[in-house]
Order: C-alpha cells, then structure tokens, then sequence
C-alpha cells in the first residue's frame, strides 16, 4: 500500500544522542510533524475542526519499529497514510525513510476522538470520517 504524503525535514543535532544518532523516542515526534501536516494537507485546521466543536483526539497507542538509523544533517521523508477506521478512533500509519531511500522506521498511532467536556471518547465525526476514508490508500 502506497502513502499518500510526504514531508521533508532534516534531522538537527539537539535530536542526536551521544551515539550521533536520532534518539529513538524521536520518532514519534516526527510522526507527530508529519501527522499535523497531513491533517493541514487534506484541509483540517485543528482549531476550527475540532476544539471549536469541543472535540479533540488524544494518541491511545503509539508503535515503533526501528530498521536503520538516521544521523545528524540527514533528509529524510515522514510519509503518512490512513488505516483502520473505528467508532471513536482511527489509525495512521508512518514510514520515516533518508532522503537516499533507506527505509528507517515503521510507526504507527492510534487517534481516539474525545468529547472535551467530558474528557470521554466520542464518535468521530461524518465530516472527519468522510474525510479521513476518501484519503485511504485503495
């Protein structure tokens, strides 16, 4: 399966460890990078989409899996796509990989959508899911 989008960053030296290579909790910052911009990418503004609405998500699980190192200065791609499609939750599903094609990192996180009031999960809502299902990889 295919990812539909991908942002380019460049891995900076406060992002290193002692081995000068990306710490690995990292990681999920950058899936976090490449998750805000590819909700911006298919048109969700966090404020007017959600927190205006009293909703919010939060991650309920996070997974990892390593395959090479990334070092200082390198370019790399957070390539992002949709997976499975919940109640209250859905998956996005991460590929992290250096400019020069070396596949880096597996990643995953589950989104739970909440009620802001309450603090409880909620039904995701017909706009997002709608959104969220056309952006699916076939």
């Amino acid at each position: 399966m295919d990812f539909p989008f991908a942002h380019r960053q460049r891995v900076r030296f406060g992002e290193t460890d002692l081995q000068g290579v990306v710490y690995y909790a990292n990681y999920l910052v950058f899936a976090e990078v490449g998750r805000v911009a590819y909700l911006r990418d298919l048109g969700i503004v966090y404020t007017r989409d959600l927190l205006d609405r009293g909703l919010d998500f939060t991650i309920g699980e996070a997974r990892v899996r390593y395959h090479a190192p990334l070092r200082f200065d390198d370019e790399y791609d957070i390539k992002v796509r949709v997976g499975e499609m919940r109640h209250s939750s859905w998956t996005f599903e991460y590929a992290i990989d250096r400019a020069d094609g070396a596949h880096c990192v597996d990643a995953s996180t589950i989104q739970v959508m909440l009620d802001r009031k309450t603090g409880r999960p909620t039904r995701i809502p017909d706009a997002l899911r709608q959104l969220l299902e056309r952006a699916k990889p076939a």
